[in-house]
């Protein structure tokens, strides 16, 4: 049986943007990889997350893949030293595929990631030592993967945007509505209830039309509304 969570191509690219608050040129650049010049010739970024057909469409994985990238960018860590961390890792366990989608990227990806930074030098910006004395990512990457349930094989299995698993009141369920965000144990859509408070219904008219309280409502809304602006994330 097919996997919804990575078998599926359930996220346009306009879509991913949206839901990742990534630009798009940027996931076409992460999908696709591109061109750049190092010691005075041309070379190719080789793509950092593997998309499961041949447009640019986004699997449920490929799309945490890409909100767990955000953070990395937003604390102003280089791509290129991502890339090479991730094909570090790829040398050292060549059965970790999907790292950044993937529970392991909490216990085997810090200790991989912090080898890299042993061996090649620079600013401690992948992994950090905590005050404990334990290794952890940047809390942009923390805070995106504490909103992850995973699953048994320690794959995400939902995204709860904002809250920790079970907790929230919007979920992304690769196997509902198509993997769009909707209110938790619904199914009815975010992005409908923006739809029609934007169109002018009042929130009562809502709440007694969906089933829904109050508070569902209003959180539906503001979810849709912070999607509509992209996060402030280092280039």
């Amino acid at each position: 049986m097919p996997d919804a969570r990575f078998d599926l191509e359930l996220y346009a690219l306009p879509e991913a943007a949206r839901l990742t608050r990534v630009p798009r040129q940027t996931l076409v650049n992460w999908v696709r990889g591109y061109p750049y010049r190092a010691g005075g010739r041309t070379v190719r970024a080789k793509p950092v997350i593997q998309i499961v057909g041949r447009s640019d469409s986004f699997s449920f994985v490929n799309l945490i893949e890409a909100r767990v990238l955000s953070g990395f960018r937003r604390v102003g860590v280089p791509m290129q030293r991502v890339r090479k961390a991730l094909d570090y890792a790829e040398r050292q366990a060549t059965d970790i595929e999907h790292l950044l989608a993937s529970e392991r990227l909490l216990t085997d990806g810090q200790d991989l990631f912090w080898e890299f930074q042993e061996r090649s030098g620079g600013e401690r910006d992948l992994v950090n030592l905590s005050k404990g004395g334990q290794k952890a990512f940047p809390e942009a990457v923390m805070r995106f993967l504490r909103e992850m349930e995973w699953g048994r094989d320690r794959f995400a299995e939902r995204w709860w945007p904002g809250s920790a698993p079970r907790e929230g009141l919007v979920v992304v369920d690769p196997g509902f509505a198509f993997g769009a965000p909707t209110v938790q144990g619904t199914g009815i859509r975010t992005e409908d209830v923006l739809s029609r408070f934007s169109a002018g219904e009042p929130l009562a008219d809502l709440s007694d039309d969906y089933g829904l309280t109050l508070e569902q409502v209003e959180t539906a809304i503001r979810f849709e509304v912070q999607l509509l602006e992209p996060e402030r994330i280092a280039a």
